[in-house]
């Protein structure tokens, strides 16, 4: 992992790896019970309600793929918004592709309760 900028915030460093790592539980604990998704994807809009839902959805996403590597991560607060961007690279001793993700996040106490986020979509690189 290349290292996050200097004003970068920790959760959003927590949020990137725990994506980038595929770690169920530690994205979970992160997401209130009630978390609302709302995704721009290259394939158009999506939308999930509840944590459950959240995360199977970052498995249809991530969970299939071999090598997961964070390219580059950071954040920071937006008034009272937490900004998260993350890098992603793929398959790096294959068909290297690529994949950029912008959260810009509602908190409810120490966890997310809503994730607007946008996806370039995989890309080559």
């Amino acid at each position: 992992m290349e290292e996050a900028g200097v004003d970068s915030h920790p959760r959003a460093e927590t949020l990137s790896a725990a994506v980038a790592g595929r770690d169920r539980e530690k994205l979970g604990s992160q997401l209130t019970d009630t978390i609302r998704l709302r995704a721009l994807l290259p394939g158009g809009p999506i939308e999930q309600n509840g944590r459950e839902a959240v995360l199977a959805t970052f498995d249809e996403w991530f969970g299939g793929c071999g090598t997961v590597v964070l390219a580059d991560c950071g954040g920071e607060m937006v008034g009272d918004r937490l900004l998260v961007h993350y890098r992603l690279l793929f398959d790096p001793d294959g068909e290297r592709r690529t994949l950029t993700q912008t959260w810009v996040c509602t908190l409810s106490g120490n966890q997310v309760a809503r994730i607007d986020l946008v996806c370039s979509g995989f890309r080559p690189c």
